[in-house]
């Protein structure tokens, strides 16, 4: 049976990092697709939202159940480290609003062609096509079976992402190999996820996009508010204010609790300014139709079922709106209210459940439960906003596992 240093199962970008980190001939990496970052690829709509520029402060206030537990990865290894890593090796970077961070290119093969080359000048050894059936521990050793062969390592890297985007290969299996090894895994939620609403107008709306403020409640108690640009899907709503507060929605959900968002699509008038808006532009636009002057406010296709959702006849001219119409029309346009049915899971673009932390010392990234087993990526409970956050803890958790790993070969050879 074949003996190697390390095995780091998943080829996705925190166990690219950590081999490339590792960079050991006597380590191996095992990928189950044909490519490394098949997830990577889709990340950012195509576009690569590689990492983001913002201070270490807001990288603690910017992860559930608190990102403190990553402030030895970050230190380690931080933004600044994957784009000068990336920039480097000839992908260039660009930071775009909300310090987000993507290739010069807006490709994403650019990043991944990057780390593909990286890690074919590091000496760790890889096999793409060979999915994991197993992992035991036996004595000081893991024994791991793959492609119809058994091999024997010291440590091994477990990377293997979470549930989200099955497709991309992340669809469990490392929560099935910490199980089996004796971890508790969290009962699964979505992270960063769409959301389905119960009013069916708003099907009528798919592919239109709104910037909005917003302010989620629950049984009346008010949550949460926030600002920024919704898509209106399907089926309910995505965007980043609904996917950065999706498990926000979900935990009040589990708790049988009634939760209602209220969009405000006039952010920039209080109910005072656009009441007296409305009242001097139908005075001075008398002849135009309600469903023209309401372009002011919404998209045009938005319009027509707006109105049509207060039981008002689109074209009707401005003079034969009555007030009773037009503070219908306010109301709605400063608070529109949207009864969410669930959390669409399903399409969720991160894991948020995973193997508990607190099972996962954070300053190595090894697990308390299994000596010599190292747990990085979405595999760890919890996730961040959107943004690059995600992605940047794979990074920073792989290498960091890696760089412990090197210390712990450096101590046993001294």
């Amino acid at each position: 049976m074949k003996t190697h240093t390390t095995v780091i199962i998943g080829g996705g970008s925190s166990g690219i990092l950590a081999s490339i980190y590792l960079n050991d001939k006597n380590s191996l990496l095992l990928e189950k697709n044909d490519i490394f970052c098949k997830k990577l690829l889709i990340t950012g709509g195509g576009r690569c939202n590689l990492t983001n520029n913002s201070s270490f402060e807001d990288y603690m206030n910017n992860y559930y159940n608190s990102g403190k537990y990553f402030r030895t990865a970050f230190t380690n290894f931080f933004n600044k480290d994957i784009i000068k890593l990336l920039e480097d090796n000839g992908c260039k970077t660009k930071i775009e609003e909300d310090n987000r961070v993507f290739p010069l290119s807006d490709k994403s093969q650019s990043v991944q062609k990057t780390l593909i080359k990286l890690l074919n000048e590091s000496e760790t050894n890889y096999e793409l096509n060979s999915p994991v059936e197993n992992i035991e521990k036996e004595k000081e050793h893991f024994i791991i079976t793959y492609n119809k062969q058994r091999i024997k390592s010291k440590y091994v890297i477990l990377s293997t992402g979470g549930t989200a985007y099955p497709e991309t290969g992340s669809d469990g299996d490392g929560f099935r190999f910490a199980k089996k090894l004796g971890h508790n895994v969290s009962d699964s939620m979505g992270g960063l996820s769409p959301i389905e609403i119960e009013e069916k107008w708003i099907s009528n709306l798919q592919g239109i996009s709104i910037n909005v403020n917003l302010e989620l409640k629950s049984n009346k108690k008010s949550l949460v508010k926030d600002e920024g640009s919704i898509i209106f899907t399907h089926n309910g709503i995505s965007g980043f204010p609904i996917l950065d507060n999706s498990m926000l929605i979900e935990k009040h959900l589990r708790k049988d609790e009634r939760v209602v968002m209220n969009l405000d699509f006039c952010k920039n008038y209080s109910y005072d300014e656009l009441d007296q808006k409305l009242i001097k532009d139908f005075s001075n636009n008398s002849n135009k139709t309600i469903k023209t002057y309401i372009h002011n406010f919404l998209p045009k296709r938005m319009s027509r079922e707006f109105l049509k959702h207060l039981d008002i006849d689109c074209d009707k001219i401005l003079n034969q709106i009555s007030k009773k119409e037009r503070n219908k029309i306010k109301e709605n346009l400063k608070r529109t209210s949207l009864t969410v049915k669930k959390v669409l899971e399903d399409e969720s673009f991160v894991t948020n459940s995973g193997i508990n932390r607190k099972e996962i010392n954070p300053d190595t990234f090894e697990s308390k439960v299994v000596p010599s087993l190292y747990i990085t990526g979405e595999l760890i409970e919890g996730c961040g906003i959107c943004g690059g956050y995600n992605l940047q803890q794979a990074y920073s958790t792989g290498v960091l596992a890696a760089l412990s790993i090197n210390e712990r070969l450096k101590h046993d050879s001294s």
